[in-house]
């Protein structure tokens, strides 16, 4: 693909989608000029944000992802209740049943903002191009 096919991609996608969001994201984050570290890095804390989507947020989400001239912006929202008032972002306790994939994605990621309503969790991510790239 070039650079100019994957400027903006939007897609919705559902459980049986989640190995093409992991797709998308990675040629994106290659063409973008993101490290591979980074881009897997990437590829891990979307594709949890994208199941998170799918498993607490109503069974599908849409993912939004932007190149940019530094880099890769990603959104993955869903229609679900929202997250908890006061979510910590500690690491889970290893007997917790959920809480890893977010905390995953805070700390994979640079830049990482959600916004949570009833209505709904978007989150917002952004990783680099390499230095090297610039």
């Amino acid at each position: 693909m070039t650079r100019d096919r994957l400027r903006s991609v939007s897609r919705d996608f559902s459980g049986d989608g989640l190995r093409r969001v992991r797709d998308l994201v990675d040629q994106a984050a290659r063409v973008a000029g993101v490290s591979a570290t980074n881009a897997h890095n990437l590829v891990i804390a979307v594709s949890e944000l994208a199941a998170n989507a799918v498993r607490h947020g109503g069974g599908s989400g849409r993912i939004v992802i932007e190149q940019t001239g530094d880099g890769v912006r990603i959104e993955v929202s869903d229609h679900g209740p929202g997250l908890p008032e006061h979510l910590s972002q500690e690491l889970p306790a290893p007997d917790a049943v959920s809480g890893r994939g977010l905390w995953m994605a805070r700390n994979l990621c640079r830049d990482l903002h959600i916004s949570s309503t009833a209505r709904g969790v978007t989150v917002r991510l952004f990783m680099p191009r390499a230095e090297s790239a610039a």
